[in-house]
């Protein structure tokens, strides 16, 4: 019997009727996918049925066992024992990743889903407070430069509510399945995204201060200068970065990078 590992943030789902949707709502059907965790295969003994192929990564060698199982019985099926964080994910061919992932590496786990451009959909078991803090609305405590970095590269929907009993061993907090679908089309041009990205992360370092003195810390920008460049998008000089979508910050993004070639005064 497998020993649950407390530090690979081990919480296996069993009852198959909540597998089953999973792998429905992944809309799967002769597509490659990636599965991140897949434990003793509760997840992915339904995922091969539906695949093109599975490609499993398992950080926990104790389960070779169970996982060479499903192996032999199902060919379109390859397991890598390896740390997700560690490697890259295959370029080939567009994937479809679901997984039930562990809570203590999901911010890296979104990261890098962002970053592997040929992930095409991405249904994912996260806690709650982590779906509500992707889907949260401005000026909330639950959103941050997380809900706008993923709600800018992903269209989000909510799949369902997860109770914490329904696991083993039962984690603290209750969970949720989210989808993920890449934007086709983004509202920035690719070479602008890296300064979006950076000005989204500064605006919320300190979320009690105005984003004017979030960026002006950062950069060493004059203050009036921030102020007036707000001013002219209809941005209050006062906002913080709670109150701004994620199109607002995109077009903060259009032109602070005008300011900085016109004045020279970053970088």
């Amino acid at each position: 019997m497998h020993k649950m590992k407390k530090r690979f943030g081990q919480n296996f789902l069993t009852d198959k009727n909540l597998l089953k949707k999973i792998v429905r709502e992944a809309n799967i059907v002769d597509k490659d996918v990636l599965e991140i965790g897949p434990g003793q295969g509760a997840l992915t003994q339904f995922l091969v049925l539906d695949a093109k192929s599975v490609t499993a990564y398992e950080i926990d060698f104790t389960l070779k066992q169970y996982l060479n199982e499903l192996s032999k019985k199902h060919e379109n099926l390859n397991v890598i024992f390896e740390d997700i964080l560690k490697i890259a994910l295959p370029n080939d061919k567009v994937y479809h990743l679901v997984a039930n992932i562990p809570y203590n590496i999901t911010s890296p786990i979104l990261f890098k889903v962002l970053d592997t451009k040929n992930i095409e959909t991405a249904t994912l078991m996260v806690q709650k407070e982590v779906a509500d803090r992707l889907n949260a609305k401005t000026n909330t405590k639950e959103y941050n430069a997380l809900t706008v970095t993923i709600n800018y590269f992903m269209d989000i929907k909510k799949v369902m509510d997860v109770k914490k009993e329904m696991f083993t061993p039962r984690p603290k907090v209750d969970s949720s399945v989210i989808k993920l679908t890449r934007k086709e089309e983004r509202v920035l041009d690719k070479d602008l995204e890296p300064l979006f990205l950076e000005i989204v992360k500064t605006s919320f370092a300190q979320k009690r201060k105005t984003l004017t003195n979030n960026l002006a810390s950062f950069y060493g920008f004059n203050k009036e200068l921030i102020n007036d460049m707000l001013i002219s998008l209809d941005i209050d000089e006062m906002t913080r970065a709670e109150s701004l979508t994620f199109e607002d910050f995109a077009r903060v993004t259009k032109v602070w990078q005008k300011l900085t070639i016109k004045n020279n005064e970053i970088f």
